[in-house]
């Protein structure tokens, strides 16, 4: 369990330097347009549904652990060496670098997910049920504290490295290759510490044909409690992607924040995680999972609204979203515990696979869908009055947003949790 705090370390940071913001800076450095930018966050997710194949995959491979450790070192070793070469490609084709940036994060991420379906199958045969909570609390916790410092000196650098180059597009795009590389060779050592960790037999032994892999893949859908799981996960993941391509557009380009205060931003959304880590586990152990994604789930959806409101001379409003956000750690601990309560514990990888591939394929097509949508209404001026106020498009799409996020506790009302507490319960204090 030690070994699985310094693989969630080093898997996070070398993560954070060699996928978000860092990477939409540098899409956008090669001219990537809101459509193409959404097509950059989206296609990972929609491709990611071919994670489903993991079950039938873990057999032939030699169990949970060589899955997890062959499929995560090939993509890790591409992703290495492949984003320095594209950064550097970009001095010669800038169209054709970005297509190439897109097709690597995709062939990177499938690798990927289909490794982190055998590590939280692997996980969830190692961890206690009964801590389960404050163990992927913990685990977070250490993530978010070596991550944030990370993006503090990465964003410096880029914005440092940008401003001494200024007017010279060559050499600004040169400034992404360090992080980059560093992010990489962190994201390989992650994999030093799963070699040590033992391998669970009985999940290698039952998993073991292919018919059996199949019907693991399948049976998640004649579980009525995990059916309702996978309605929210993909309710959850459609109406965060709609809105991802205008947050990034209407960050950069309209309120013009420099990568550095996006660091510091996302520095202290994480700092808030880490605050509210500890309470998140042990609220997960007990009360249940499900009350704890409730309340996360209506502070994620209402600090959408903080962007609507924000301005280009008054951009500091976003400071309340990325506050607001902190209470991710609520979904990020408790929505992958709730999925190992409602799997059998024995053959859970199906389940996994299906309800990670729910939520890719959700956000994948509502994060295209939300960028063609933002260049439409943007071309044609779109915006709504409500009494004395004018919504523009960006406005529009970050109110409506909102609201369809906050509907997720509906569906997540009906998750049946065993040994789940109630509102009713809690409001009573028993």
């Amino acid at each position: 369990m030690r070994l699985g705090y310094i693989n969630g370390v080093l898997w996070s940071v070398g993560n954070g330097l060699t996928s978000g913001s860092l990477v939409y800076y540098l899409a956008q450095e090669l001219g990537a347009s809101g459509a193409a930018l959404s097509l950059l966050i989206a296609a990972p997710s929609l491709i990611g549904l071919l994670r489903l194949v993991t079950p039938a995959l873990i057999a032939p491979l030699g169990g949970v652990k060589a899955t997890c450790l062959k499929t995560s070192l090939v993509s890790y070793a591409l992703l290495t060496l492949g984003l320095p070469t594209i950064t550097l490609a970009g001095l010669v084709s800038r169209p054709a670098t970005l297509t190439a940036l897109i097709v690597l994060i995709c062939v990177h991420q499938l690798l990927e997910y289909v490794g982190s379906v055998a590590l939280w199958s692997w996980l969830g045969a190692l961890v206690p049920q009964r801590v389960r909570g404050r163990y992927f609390a913990r685990r977070n916790l250490w993530q978010l504290a070596f991550l944030t410092p990370t993006l503090l000196a990465s964003g410096r650098f880029v914005d440092y490295w940008k401003t001494a180059h200024k007017g010279q597009p060559d050499q600004i795009l040169l400034g992404y290759i360090l992080p980059a590389t560093i992010g990489g060779v962190l994201l390989l050592a992650s994999l030093a510490p799963l070699c040590w960790m033992p391998d669970v037999a009985n999940v290698r032994r039952r998993e073991g044909s292919l018919r059996r892999a199949t019907l693991a893949t399948l049976l998640p859908f004649y579980d009525a409690r995990f059916r309702r799981l996978l309605v929210y996960r993909g309710w959850f993941s459609f109406f965060n992607g709609i809105t991802q391509a205008a947050q990034n557009v209407f960050v950069i380009r309209v309120l013009a924040v420099p990568l550095l205060t996006m660091q510091q931003l996302q520095i202290g959304m994480r700092v808030g995680q880490m605050a509210l880590s500890p309470a998140v586990g042990r609220a997960s152990d007990r009360y249940g999972n499900r009350p704890v994604l409730e309340v996360s789930q209506l502070l994620v959806a209402v600090a959408l609204l903080f962007y609507a409101v924000a301005t280009p001379t008054a951009w500091w409003w976003i400071i309340g979203a990325w506050a607001l956000w902190s209470a991710y750690t609520g979904i990020n601990v408790c929505l992958n515990n709730l999925m190992l309560r409602l799997a059998p514990p024995k053959e859970n990888a199906g389940y996994i696979a299906l309800c990670e591939a729910t939520g890719g394929l959700a956000f994948g097509l509502s994060t295209i869908a939300g960028g063609v949508l933002l260049d439409l209404m943007q071309a044609r001026g779109a915006t709504i009055t409500l009494g004395p106020m004018t919504l523009d498009h960006f406005a529009i799409l970050f109110v409506s947003g909102a609201i369809l996020r906050a509907a997720g506790v509906f569906w997540l009302a009906r998750i049946r949790e065993p040994g789940a507490w109630s509102w009713r319960e809690l409001l009573r204090g028993k």
